[in-house]
C-alpha cells in the first residue's frame, strides 16, 4: 500500500461554465498535517467541498486509502470517514450542545429511544478535551462565537474520522482555544489520522503542518516541506508577487476633532463603565481576549445594544437615544464580525448587497431608483476593493468566497463615505493580499479625515495599523499603549486577568 491517504488527479470544475479548479493534482498522506493557503477566490473552498461531498468535480479522478472515491453527498464522504468543519459554523442555535454533537444520529438504548445519559456522557466528555465554559444542556445560542467553533470541532473528532479537513477553524477563537486545538490536532497526528488545514494564518500554517500546497486562480501555485519554505516565498506563490511590506505606510494627520466619545457606558456586566474617544484621522485599536466585551461594546456603541448608563456623543451631538438608524444618519458604519447572519443578505445578488446602506441616497422622491448611479458606485466599489465576481448583477453573494463576501460588506459601507467606522474584526478570513487592500482602504480613510475604531484578536495587524491600542478585559477597558510604545508581550499582560480587577 502507499503512504497516500487521499489522492486527486486532473480534477477540474466550472461555475456557469466559469472555469474554477483548471485539473488540479493534489494529494495528502498518511498522518500528516498539509497546510493549504491561498487568497480569497483561489480555489481552496471548492476542492474541499468536492473532497466533503458537497460538490460534484466535471472531470478527474479521487482515491481514498488506495480505491476509487467519488461521494455524491457529505453523508457519503462521512461514511467514509472524512470530517468537514467549515468556516461558516453549522450550528442549531436552538438546540443543546449535546444535540447539536449528535444531530445526524442520535444513540439508541434497546428499546429503540434516544440514550440521553449516553449522549450527554459523551458530551461531557468532549467539553472536558477542550474545557468549555459550557454543559451539555447549555443552549448554542448562549454560546460566543468562539465556543461555538470549538463545539463544531468536538462534534466532527466524535465521528472518529480518518481525515480532518479544517476550514479556517481559528478565526473566532481565543489564544487558550487555539491552544487547546493545536494540542488536538498533535494528538489525532499520533493516532495516524490525516488532515488538511485550510488557513490564511501563515503563522499558524507554519506552526502546524508538516507541508504547505499554495492554490492560486484554480491552479496549485507549489507543494513544500514548510520547513524548506520561508514566509516570503509562501507570500509570492499565493500573490504572483512580491509583497514588499505586509501593512501599507500613509503620512496622515490626527485632528483634534473629536468625532465620537463614550462616557462611562454600561451595559448588562459586560460593559463596564467604558470611556473612550475617537479623533478624526486616528484609527485606534481594540485588543481583548475572547469574552472582554469588545463585540459587545462595538453594538453598544451603534445602538444595536441599548445601553443601561453612560453617554454617547456623535459628531458634537450628544444621543438621546441610540440605534443603528440614528449612527447611520450620523455618518458612522459597523462592520460586523458575522458577515453572514447580520452583514449580509445571502439570497441576494451583489448589487443589492452593495447598496444596502446607500440605497436610500439613490432613490428620488417617488421611490425610484437611480439604477445608472448605482451601477456606477457599484462598478467602483468592486474595482477597488477587488471583489471577484462574474456578474454582480446576477451572481448571489453566496456563491462568493468568504473573503469576498467580506470586501462587500466593506464595500457596503465604504459607499456611504462614513466619518465614523466601527469595525469588528473586518480581516477575519481574508487573504494576506486582499488584508493589505483592506487595511490600505482603513488607513485612506483616516487620511481623508475618518475616526476609526478597529476591533482584532490579532496583535500583529493592531500594531501594524492603528495609532494607538485600547486594552479590554472582562468589559473594562485596561490600558492605553500608544504607537511609540506598542510591545506585544505589555498588551497582552494587559489583557491577562490580573490582580487589578479582583
Amino acid at each position: 500500500m502507499s503512504d497516500t491517504a487521499l489522492r486527486l488527479a486532473g480534477v477540474r470544475k466550472a461555475f456557469s461554465g466559469v472555469p474554477v479548479l483548471h485539473g488540479l493534482d493534489f494529494a495528502l498522506k498518511k498522518g500528516e498535517v498539509l497546510g493549504v493557503t491561498g487568497e480569497n477566490g483561489a480555489g481552496k473552498s471548492t476542492l474541499m467541498n468536492i473532497i466533503g461531498g458537497v460538490l460534484r468535480m466535471d472531470a478527474g479522478t479521487m482515491t481514498l486509502f488506495d480505491e476509487p472515491y467519488a461521494p455524491c453527498s457529505p453523508a457519503q464522504a462521512t461514511a467514509k470517514g472524512i470530517a468537514f468543519i467549515h468556516q461558516e459554523l453549522n450550528l442549531f442555535t436552538n438546540l443543546t450542545v449535546a444535540e447539536n454533537m449528535f444531530i445526524d444520529g442520535f444513540p439508541t438504548n434497546r428499546f429503540g429511544a434516544i440514550d440521553h445519559k449516553k449522549i450527554t456522557s459523551i458530551a461531557q466528555q468532549a467539553i472536558d478535551r477542550f474545557s468549555l465554559p459550557v454543559t451539555p444542556a447549555t443552549k448554542v445560542a448562549d454560546l460566543s462565537t468562539g465556543i461555538r467553533q470549538m463545539v463544531e470541532i468536538s462534534k466532527a473528532l466524535l465521528k472518529n474520522a480518518r481525515i480532518i479537513i479544517f476550514d479556517e477553524p481559528t478565526t473566532s477563537l481565543s489564544s487558550r482555544e487555539k491552544n487547546a486545538l493545536f494540542h488536538t490536532i498533535g494528538e489525532l497526528q499520533q493516532r495516524g489520522i490525516s488532515m488538511i488545514y485550510i488557513s490564511h494564518i501563515l503563522e499558524d500554517i507554519f506552526r502546524l503542518c508538516d507541508r504547505i500546497t499554495v492554490l492560486r486562480d484554480g491552479r496549485i501555485a507549489g507543494t513544500s516541506p514548510a520547513a524548506e519554505i520561508s514566509e516570503n516565498e509562501l507570500i509570492k506563490r499565493m500573490v504572483g508577487r512580491e509583497l514588499s511590506q505586509i501593512f501599507p505606510s500613509i503620512e496622515k494627520t490626527i485632528s483634534d476633532t473629536v468625532l465620537l466619545e463614550a462616557r462611562h457606558l454600561k451595559w448588562r456586566q459586560r460593559v463596564k463603565d467604558v470611556s473612550l474617544k475617537l479623533r478624526a484621522g486616528e484609527i485606534v485599536g481594540l485588543y481583548g481576549l475572547m469574552g472582554a466585551g469588545r463585540t459587545e461594546l462595538a453594538k453598544v456603541l451603534f445602538g444595536v445594544e441599548q445601553r443601561d448608563a453612560g453617554e454617547l456623543i456623535l459628531n458634537h451631538r450628544l444621543m438621546a437615544q441610540v440605534s443603528p438608524s440614528a449612527c447611520i444618519g450620523g455618518n458612522a458604519a459597523f462592520i460586523t464580525e458575522d458577515r453572514r447572519s447580520e452583514g449580509l443578505l445571502m439570497s441576494k445578488p451583489v448589487d443589492d448587497n452593495l447598496c444596502l446602506v446607500k440605497s436610500a441616497d439613490l432613490t428620488n422622491r417617488l421611490g425610484v431608483v437611480n439604477v445608472v448611479e448605482r451601477a456606477r458606485h457599484n462598478r467602483e466599489a468592486i474595482k477597488d476593493l477587488q471583489i471577484r465576481v462574474v456578474d454582480p448583477a446576477t451572481q448571489l453573494v453566496s456563491s462568493l468566497s468568504g473573503g469576498n463576501q467580506q470586501k462587500v460588506v466593506f464595500g457596503k459601507w465604504v459607499m456611504k463615505d462614513p466619518k465614523i467606522f466601527l469595525l469588528d474584526e473586518p480581516t477575519r478570513g481574508v487573504d494576506v493580499g486582499a488584508r493589505f487592500e483592506i487595511y490600505s482602504i482603513i488607513m485612506d480613510l483616516a487620511k481623508r479625515g475618518s475616526a476609526v475604531l478597529f476591533i482584532s484578536s490579532e496583535l500583529q495587524e493592531l500594531m501594524g495599523v492603528c495609532d494607538r491600542i485600547l486594552v479590554m478585559q472582562e468589559g473594562r477597558l485596561t490600558g492605553e499603549v500608544p504607537k511609540a510604545e506598542f510591545d506585544q508581550e505589555k498588551l497582552l499582560e494587559m489583557a491577562l486577568p490580573g490582580p487589578a480587577l479582583t
